[in-house]
């Protein structure tokens, strides 16, 4: 692979201005919700509470995926990055906690990957992607100049039964993303397989579902991502 994953990211986004801003307070998630998720949320916000987020910054939200990518603020040295990946989080997750942990930042980018969990929890592709609409309404309603960046759906061993339904809705993810304004599709599935188009078990954790840092680390050799 010729480059960077990370580095691709770098240059599609470019290294934006930040502005800080002072301490906030914030209204924690009480009780339960109807999506779960409540203890990090409010975890969040707490971070939040100690020390709001400049303005303009790169957001990373949606489910594992992002939680684990531990080396995230260090592959995107020079600009400020908010990592806000939760648990197994889904698509309809992260839209109901949208007014906590997304639109308060006012980011200038959003990284989203969701779909894994979404999927082999029984929803529709159709189901899946109009949430996906959801989400770019509800953040275009407020932040209309924020840039949305979906991540496709990723292969792996423990969910190769889900292929053709995630090849099915990432389809449909990149025709909605080429209808609708500072959207854009990111196919991170040719990262995940070798030079003769088999998966790379090298890319997994033992589970077989989670990514190491091999695949955070390394880019597909062609990337064309028109933003």
């Amino acid at each position: 692979m010729k480059r960077l994953f990370l580095v691709f990211l770098v240059i599609i986004f470019g290294f934006g201005i930040s502005y800080p801003q002072s301490k906030k307070s914030v209204q924690y998630i009480t009780g339960k919700t109807p999506v779960g998720f409540e203890s990090e949320i409010n975890t969040f916000l707490k971070q939040d509470s100690a020390s709001f987020p400049p303005l303009g910054v790169y957001l990373f939200t949606g489910s594992s995926t992002i939680r684990k990518w531990d080396s995230l603020q260090a592959d995107f040295k020079g600009i400020k990055v908010i990592q806000r990946g939760f648990g197994g989080s889904n698509i309809e997750a992260l839209n109901y906690y949208i007014n906590s942990i997304v639109l308060p930042y006012k980011p200038s980018n959003i990284v989203v990957y969701e779909g894994d969990n979404d999927l082999v929890e029984g929803m529709s592709a159709s189901k899946f992607i109009s949430l996906c609409d959801t989400f770019i309404h509800k953040v275009h309603e407020k932040l209309p100049n924020t840039m949305i960046y979906f991540l496709s759906v990723k292969p792996s061993f423990a969910r190769i039964k889900q292929l053709a339904l995630q090849n099915e809705v990432n389809k449909r993810l990149k025709s909605l993303t080429t209808k609708r304004n500072r959207t854009c599709f990111l196919d991170i599935r040719q990262l995940m397989y070798d030079k003769g188009g088999k998966l790379r078990k090298d890319f997994f954790e033992s589970d077989s579902l989670h990514v190491n840092r091999a695949c955070y680390r390394f880019g597909p050799n062609i990337l064309i991502i028109k933003s």
